[in-house]
């Protein structure tokens, strides 16, 4: 009996040699793939995109009192790849990394960011969230606060952080944020922040999330403006969670020319221990879906919407459109298995026509983990031995959210947090009214190609001289600039060339009585828009969708608004064949804009500036490398007017 029993033993030793030397050989197989595909072949060494929730440094950065200068530097290329989903595709990369590299500060910090250009087309960066008060000039948008980095060139962003919360940053040129330039970005206020890493929650992670198109942006783009999308905006081919797809894509797409099914693409992996706190700092990064977050057998706990602190709030999803953030506290359960899915749905509510491609769930693995009880070998083995992607270890919550819009999280349930900035405020009273309207038109004039307006006006603008410099009077557009085709069809635009529409709003010199504008946004469409403003954030006192015919806004409906804890915000979904109204504090000088997030119908013109102060404005903000970089544009004149639509797919031809 005990020669037998050594026997066994002996026997499953060699059997698990075996199983260990049968992997090996995969692996090294795998390594050897990679080797001599490595154009293509995706890193898979770090599963967790480490550089997207690197907190090795973070207690010591939350920690942090004395104000330092924090640089990045930025090179921006194109790489052709099959991440992150097994298609092959042109992508903007920073630093080679897709997302871009994650922007941790502290308030009162100095944030410097060298971006260096290595594309053959302009580009620019948007720190979106921040308000950029006494630095308009790095706002990072063409044609109103500087000029796009020409290739080749490289650029600096300085500015002081004076706000803390969940930001993120991404390109504001051309379609270049959905070939992948963006990232997030993290400033913590270890004295004024509500909820204390440490206190309220243990330890944190990032959630960025993206829609993915198989083209590029602007290949989407010249679709979109022919005759043969009918107006419909893409629909994408699948969804990212901090740059990874749930799978290969492959086996999903009819012509597999451009596709590696060699691929080995796993989901990004989470990595939590029981009984712990998390904060997850959720980003919709989308070029245009909706999603719906949720994480399985875990109760989320809202408490911030943007950047401002809201009291708890508990729910199973968070809606969030393009360009909003959101965090939650979760506490890693001690029930659960120990692999549980968090997934990021699309509302393809939103979407006027189906693609056959696109699994509208993308799903990302959270590995639950006992931090009293290490894994032993054999344990350690058989998980090394099973499939990385195992997705199916929990069942999602069984109440149904399939909302028949595109829609915020309840803004009657958001309440900013108590001792907070906003809390109990009543929102101040109006000192001037605007009213807008927003629409997507198809015109004859351009192909029936559609064109987003707001009041008539599709906003393109001039060429080498943006709005800022104008002002400033280091700039003449009318003289110094070749006029623009115009999608309307109109004479270009008195004094700031181009076609734009810039609301002048004088600011109040008085601190304690600002001007405060209440802006009235009319959405006849038959789509939502997400709205984001540069600069200040906004208080939304009304949403209104009709359920027959349009929703136009009314004076009788001001005894309607909510007054009283609103959580300002800085992006706001107006609702389809409706209105909104929000009111905002104009106290920051500069050109700031207002568009639709979803980036065919900002790409298309659906955006307006709102010029608020600019007497006030100091002429030292803006660099000599600005203006040098101002006049490289204007240099290359002709070369870049962009022609109208004209050129036509093939009838019926989808790209996929």
């Amino acid at each position: 009996m005990v020669f037998r029993s050594r026997s066994l033993k002996t026997k499953v030793l060699v059997y698990l040699i075996l199983l260990l030397s049968i992997a090996s050989l995969g692996f090294l197989f795998s390594a050897t793939h990679t080797i001599s595909d490595s154009k293509h072949q995706p890193d898979t060494s770090c599963n967790s995109a480490c550089h997207v929730n690197d907190n090795s440094e973070l207690a010591s950065l939350v920690n942090a009192q004395i104000p330092t200068t924090r640089e990045y530097n930025f090179i921006i290329s194109r790489v052709l790849s099959s991440n992150p989903d097994g298609a092959v595709k042109s992508h903007i990369q920073v630093n080679n990394l897709m997302p871009g590299p994650t922007i941790r500060a502290h308030r009162g910090d100095t944030l410097v960011v060298h971006v260096n250009n290595n594309l053959n087309e302009s580009t620019s960066i948007h720190f979106h969230g921040i308000r950029h008060y006494g630095t308009n000039s790095m706002d990072g948008v063409p044609g109103v606060t500087q000029c796009g980095i020409p290739p080749g060139h490289s650029f600096t962003y300085k500015f002081d952080l004076e706000q803390s919360g969940t930001f993120w940053w991404h390109s504001h040129s051309f379609s270049q944020r959905i070939d992948g330039m963006a990232g997030a970005m993290i400033v913590y206020d270890s004295n004024n922040d509500q909820y204390q890493f440490g206190r309220d929650y243990d330890d944190e992670a990032i959630v960025f999330i993206q829609d993915y198109y198989h083209q590029t942006g602007e290949q989407r783009l010249a679709y979109y403006l022919s005759r043969s999308a009918a107006g419909y905006e893409p629909v994408p081919e699948n969804g990212l969670i901090n740059g990874r797809g749930s799978e290969n894509i492959c086996p999903r797409i009819r012509s597999t020319a451009d596709c590696d099914k060699q691929s080995d693409i796993r989901p990004y992996k989470f990595t939590m221990v029981r009984g712990k706190r998390y904060r997850l700092r959720i980003i919709n990064a989308a070029a245009f879906a909706e999603f719906v977050f949720s994480l399985d057998s875990h109760l989320l706990t809202v408490i911030e919407s943007d950047t401002n602190e809201s009291e708890p709030l508990d729910v199973h999803y968070i809606p969030i459109a393009t360009g909003q953030r959101y965090s939650a506290i979760i506490t890693a359960s001690n029930t659960s298995p120990s692999t549980v899915t968090m997934r990021a749905e699309m509302n393809t509510n939103c979407f006027n026509y189906h693609n056959p491609i696109l699994d509208p769930e993308v799903r990302a693995r959270v590995s639950l983990i006992d931090a009293k009880q290490p894994a032993s070998f054999s344990s350690r083995v058989k998980r090394f031995l099973q499939p990385s992607n195992e997705l199916s270890a929990s069942l999602s919550w069984d109440d149904v959210l399939i909302p028949e819009q595109c829609i915020d999280l309840d803004p009657d349930q958001l309440k900013p947090v108590a001792g907070g900035l906003y809390a109990e405020k009543r929102v101040p009273e109006m000192t001037e009214r605007i009213e807008i309207h927003t629409k997507t038109l198809k015109l004859e004039r351009v192909n029936l190609a559609p064109f987003g307006f707001i009041n008539r006006t599709s906003f393109k603008p001039a060429i080498g001289a943006p709005n800022l410099h104008v002002q400033l009077g280091f700039v003449n557009a009318a003289r110094d600039t070749l006029a623009i085709p115009t999608v309307g069809g109109r004479m270009n635009t008195p004094v700031w060339g181009g076609d734009q529409l810039i609301a002048q709003v004088e600011m109040s010199k008085n601190r304690n009585s600002p001007t405060v504008i209440e802006l009235v946004i009319h959405n006849p469409d038959e789509s939502a828009h997400p709205f984001h403003l540069h600069g200040h954030d906004m208080y939304l006192l009304r949403t209104h969708s009709a359920r027959a015919g349009l929703g136009p806004w009314k004076p009788k409906y001001i005894d309607s608004y909510r007054t009283e804890n609103v959580l300002p915000r800085d992006t706001i979904t107006v609702p389809r064949l409706g209105h909104a109204v929000v009111r905002f504090i104009a106290d920051n000088p500069g050109f700031w804009a207002f568009h639709c997030h979803i980036m065919w119908h900002l790409r298309t013109g659906m955006m307006m500036q709102f010029a608020i102060g600019v007497d006030q404005l100091d002429r030292s903000i803006v660099t000599e490398e600005m203006l040098e970089q101002c006049k490289i544009e204007r240099n290359f004149g002709e070369r870049l007017l962009e022609e109208l639509p004209g050129n036509e797919f093939r009838e019926g031809m989808i790209p996929a």
